[in-house]
């Protein structure tokens, strides 16, 4: 199925808006957690083990190349709608502002030994 296989007037289903936002938050998610294998960085994931504790940079990758596959796998659900500018904006608005959201509470928290 092409991205253009959807009647031209057919309403875009409701489903599909909170699939991109999510998608967008998954593609957020994994550029700092892929980038902290090569930087050798420590950085926070689910197995870190809780708050104020890091993850190793290999775990970092893994769980970033994680969200990456997740992502692709909600924009696929959502391809039939993927032509209409508002859904990939829908992506790229939810990537962003989650990506200004992690700058914020992350690099307000003190997190000892990330450079080490």
């Amino acid at each position: 199925m092409s991205t253009t296989d959807h009647p031209a007037g057919e309403r875009v289903p409701l489903w599909v808006w909170p699939t991109a936002f999510i998608a967008g938050l998954f593609f957020a998610n994994a550029v700092p957690h892929v980038l902290a294998g090569p930087l050798i960085l420590n950085l926070p994931t689910p197995f870190s083990g809780g708050p104020g504790t890091l993850s190793t940079p290999m775990i970092n990758v893994l769980w970033g190349l994680s969200n990456v596959g997740i992502g692709w796998i909600l924009s696929t659900r959502i391809r039939p709608w993927f032509s209409l500018a508002p859904v990939r904006g829908t992506i790229v608005a939810a990537a962003v502002l989650f990506a200004i959201f992690l700058t914020w509470a992350i690099g307000s928290q003190p997190l000892p030994g990330r450079f080490a």
